[in-house]
C-alpha cells in the first residue's frame, strides 16, 4: 500500500462538530481560513486511488514545534509528501514557509507542491521585492524542486515571479488551484434567473482588510434581505459559535462583532466541511465578493459567481480559471449585486474547464502521482463514504431563531456544560460559600471523610452478611454439603 502524507487539517471523511472544528487547533482544524478546506479536500479525493492511504499532517510541519520527530516519522512511515498550498508566497507566511523549507531539505521521499501562489499588492514589480522575501521563497522552491519534477503554481504572475528568482519554465507549471479539479472538469455557469429579485438568495464573501468592503456588505444585505455573508476566518467562527468579539472593533459597520445587525439577525453562515459549503452554494442565485474561495465554492456548485479582485492572487486565479471578476478598485465600494450579475460574462467559464483540467492531470502524472481519473483508478467507495458522512452543516450565530439555529445553540450549551465537577474547575464559576473552609482544603478533608464513611458502611455490610450466612448454615446444614 502507498502511504501519502498530505498538508491538511483533517481527512474530508472525518466528521467533527462545529465546536470540535474550532477547538481542535488554535487556528481551527482548517488552518485559520476555511477556504483551505476546498483545495485540500479536492486533492484528498484525487489521490485516494485504490491501494493508497492518504493521511492529513495537521499542519505540524510548518509550526514552531520540535520538527525532528515529525521529519523522521515522515521519512519512515510515508512514501510521498504532498502539499496543497494557497497564497503562501506572502510576507505573513514567510516564517511557516521557512520551516517547511527546513523540513523538506531533510526529507528523503518525493515532495509535491500543488497550487502555490504569490500574494502581493496588485501590480507589484519584482525588483521591489524585499531581500528576506526573495531569500525564503527561493529556499523553499529549491527544496521542493530537489524532491520533485516540477512545482505547481496558481497562475502566470507567480510563474513570472519564480522565473525572476531563477526558476525556469521547465520546473514551474501553471496549474491554478486544485480546488477546481476534485471531481473532474466543471460544467458551465448558468444564470438561474434573468434578474436578481428582492428576495433572491445571495452569498457574499468579504475580506475585512479590503478598504470599503463594509459598504459593499451593508449596501447589498440591505437591498437583498435573503442574502447572507459567508465568513472564512477562524476568528469569525469563534464569534458565531461563542459570541467571542475581537479585542478591538475599529469599524462598527464591519460584521465582525456581536452587535452587528447581520449577527443579531442570523445572516451569517460558516462552514467546517467543503461538501456542505458547496451544497449550500448550489441553493444560491448568485455569489460575489472579495474572497477567492468564497467564489470558488460558488462555481463548484455551478452558481454564477463574480470575484471582486483586489490583489495579485485573486486576479491571477480568476484569469486562469475563467472565473468572472472585476477589479474592486474600479467599482463603487457599494456596487449593487444586480450590476455585477448583469455585466458578468458567465459564458466564458465552461469552455475553459477542459483545458485547465487536462493541464492539472498532466502535472500530477509528471510528478508520478496516481489519481482517480486514470483508467482503473476510480474509487467509488470514497464518494459513497463522503455522501454518507453526517456533516453538521452551516454554522448559525447565537441569535438564530429558526429550528436549526436553536438546535445548534442547544448543542453549544451541551458542549459547555460538563457537569457539576466540570463547573467547579472553571474560574468563571469560582465561589467560596461563607463560613466554610477554602475549597482546596475542604475538598481534601471532605474526600477523606467520605472514604472513611464508605469504609464503615462496607464493614457494617460485611458483618451483616456474615451474620446472615451463619444463621443459614445453622438452620440448613445441607446447604454446605453437610459441613458445619
Amino acid at each position: 500500500m502507498t502511504r501519502i502524507l498530505i498538508r491538511a487539517g483533517k481527512s474530508p471523511l472525518t466528521v467533527l462538530s462545529h465546536e470540535q472544528s474550532l477547538s481542535t487547533s488554535r487556528l481551527g482544524v482548517f488552518g485559520s481560513n476555511s477556504g483551505n478546506m476546498l483545495f485540500y479536500s479536492a486533492v484528498f479525493r484525487v489521490l485516494s486511488v485504490p491501494g493508497a492511504e492518504v493521511v492529513a499532517n495537521s499542519y505540524v510541519h510548518e509550526r514552531p514545534v520540535h520538527l525532528g520527530t515529525y521529519i523522521n516519522r515522515t521519512n519512515e512511515e510515508f512514501d510521498r509528501f504532498v502539499l496543497p498550498m494557497a497564497n503562501s508566497y506572502r510576507d505573513t507566511f514567510l516564517p511557516h514557509l521557512e520551516r517547511l523549507a527546513k523540513v523538506i531539505e531533510r526529507l528523503k521521499i518525493p515532495v509535491t507542491v500543488v497550487g502555490i501562489g504569490a500574494q502581493l499588492p496588485y501590480g507589484t514589480e519584482f525588483d521591489s521585492l524585499p531581500d528576506n522575501y526573495k531569500k525564503i521563497v527561493t529556499r523553499f522552491t529549491r527544496a521542493v524542486l530537489n524532491r520533485s519534477a516540477s512545482i505547481g503554481v496558481r497562475g502566470e504572475y507567480t510563474a513570472r515571479m519564480l522565473k525572476y528568482l531563477g526558476f525556469g519554465d521547465e520546473h514551474v507549471r501553471v496549474i491554478g488551484c486544485p480546488s477546481m479539479f476534485g471531481n473532474g472538469p466543471l460544467g458551465p455557469l448558468v444564470r438561474k434567473v434573468d434578474r436578481l429579485a428582492y428576495d433572491s438568495p445571495i452569498a457574499i464573501s468579504y475580506t475585512p482588510k479590503v478598504k470599503g468592503v463594509d459598504r459593499l456588505v451593508e449596501a447589498n444585505t440591505d437591498l437583498y434581505p435573503n442574502s447572507v455573508i459567508v465568513p472564512q476566518q477562524h476568528h469569525r467562527l469563534a464569534l458565531m459559535l461563542w459570541g467571542e468579539n475581537p479585542a478591538k472593533v475599529p469599524n462598527k459597520r464591519m460584521p465582525i462583532h456581536t452587535e452587528h445587525p447581520l449577527y443579531e439577525n442570523d445572516r451569517m453562515r460558516f462552514f467546517v466541511d467543503a461538501s456542505t459549503w458547496v451544497d449550500f452554494m448550489a441553493e444560491q442565485h448568485f455569489a460575489f465578493g472579495t474572497r477567492i474561495h468564497g467564489n470558488v465554492a460558488g462555481v463548484l456548485a455551478g452558481t454564477p459567481s463574480v470575484v471582486l479582485a483586489h490583489d495579485s492572487r485573486t486576479v491571477e486565479l480568476s484569469e486562469y480559471h475563467g472565473i468572472p471578476y472585476r477589479l474592486y478598485s474600479e467599482l463603487p465600494p457599494d456596487v449593487d449585486a444586480q450590476r455585477l450579475y448583469e455585466e458578468a460574462d458567465f459564458d466564458a467559464f465552461g469552455p475553459r474547464q477542459a483545458e485547465t483540467f487536462e493541464t492539472y492531470v498532466r502535472f500530477l502524472e509528471h510528478n508520478d502521482l496516481e489519481h482517480v481519473f486514470q483508467p482503473g483508478k476510480a474509487n467509488p467507495a470514497y464518494d459513497e463514504a463522503l455522501a454518507a458522512a453526517p456533516f453538521p452543516g452551516p454554522v448559525h450565530t447565537l441569535m438564530a431563531s429558526d429550528v436549526v439555529g436553536r438546535r445548534q445553540v442547544m448543542s453549544r450549551l451541551r458542549w459547555l456544560r460538563q457537569g457539576h465537577e466540570g463547573d467547579l474547575e472553571r474560574r468563571a464559576y469560582e465561589f467560596e460559600p461563607p463560613f466554610r473552609e477554602p475549597r482546596g482544603q475542604r475538598t481534601l478533608e471532605e474526600r477523606v471523610t467520605e472514604l472513611e464513611k464508605e469504609l464503615r458502611v462496607q464493614q457494617e455490610s460485611l458483618a451483616s452478611w456474615r451474620g446472615r450466612m451463619g444463621r443459614v448454615l445453622r438452620i440448613n446444614p445441607l446447604s454446605t454439603g453437610g459441613r458445619r
